[in-house]
């Protein structure tokens, strides 16, 4: 089976070492603020991702000194949790004992803090697309009370989240490639970032391909449709007025058009020794009199 993007960027994120105590509580409280089921003295993370479960066990022996209970079901969920007064007493620590809860500036206070904390939201409720499929990263909470306080924290690193409701939960998105490429960075995910920016440019240069290529053919049709409207005007004047009655320089152009259907006025310019701006003034004096003949 192959790993989503988001999967990739969660276990770049769990393979990082946390020095500092602060940031160890602030990823703790990130994970159980945003996708925690809290309730009955328990605190209880729900994942698809066993790494993203072995981190929040990680995370709360290092804080605590305390073993988590891990259970999976059949659909391939991992539920790991603490429970008794002890999920109080983390509550409490990672300050977020309150009702309803909100995110306590005192756990994000430095820079790095709000990175793990970050961290920790993206683990437990994040997602990314796969930046071949489009630009989306989305976090899902359980509860509103997070949303002001996580997007002032994504705004210290100019990430810009919008938010919706989407089946009784908050959702925070985020559309903008570059915002997002802001977000990996924030994440640690530099093995992702930069595979993001390798298809970003990749797409970039697809994009001007096509377009080049399409102002080409568009240029080409213009010609072409000019190249017929010129030959036609051309027929006409010989027709009414004889071409070998023209100024010798204009029937030169006439009688090399005509040999020359398909050429454009630069190479028919090129082959009588003459300027692409004379080519062009030549050939209005001639169709111009292919008119003047026509209205006779």
């Amino acid at each position: 089976m192959n790993m989503t993007f988001a999967a990739k960027v969660k276990n770049e994120i769990c393979m990082q070492e946390i020095d500092s105590i602060c940031c160890i509580r602030a990823q703790l409280a990130g994970m159980v603020s945003f996708a925690a089921y809290i309730k009955n003295n328990s605190i209880i993370i729900k994942t698809e991702n066993i790494n993203v479960s072995h981190q929040f066990s990680r995370l709360v022996k290092r804080l605590y000194n305390l073993n988590t209970e891990q259970t999976s079901d059949s659909g391939g969920v991992y539920n790991v949790g603490i429970f008794g007064m002890e999920a109080l007493k983390i509550l409490r620590d990672i300050m977020l004992a309150s009702i309803p809860i909100k995110i306590d500036e005192r756990i994000i206070l430095g820079e790095c803090c709000k990175r793990s904390f970050i961290q920790g939201a993206f683990l437990a409720a994040g997602s990314i697309s796969a930046p071949e499929k489009g630009y989306h990263a989305e976090f899902v909470a359980n509860r509103y009370g997070v949303g002001e306080g996580f997007c002032k924290c994504l705004y210290n690193f100019a990430i810009h989240a919008k938010s919706t409701n989407r089946k009784g939960k908050y959702v925070f998105y985020i559309k903008n490639s570059g915002h997002i490429e802001n977000l990996l960075a924030v994440l640690g995910a530099h093995t992702q970032m930069m595979g993001l920016l390798n298809i970003k440019i990749e797409k970039e240069l697809r994009n001007s391909t096509n377009r080049l290529v399409n102002c080409e053919n568009a240029n080409s049709e213009k010609t072409a449709e000019a190249a017929v409207a010129q030959i036609q005007a051309i027929k006409t004047l010989d027709k009414k007025f004889g071409l070998d009655n023209l100024p010798p320089h204009l029937m030169a152009v006439a009688k090399m058009r005509l040999k020359n259907p398909e050429a454009t006025l630069s190479d028919i310019a090129l082959d009588l020794g003459i300027t692409k701006s004379g080519i062009n003034h030549r050939m209005r004096r001639i169709m111009q009199i292919s008119k003047e003949k026509t209205e006779i």
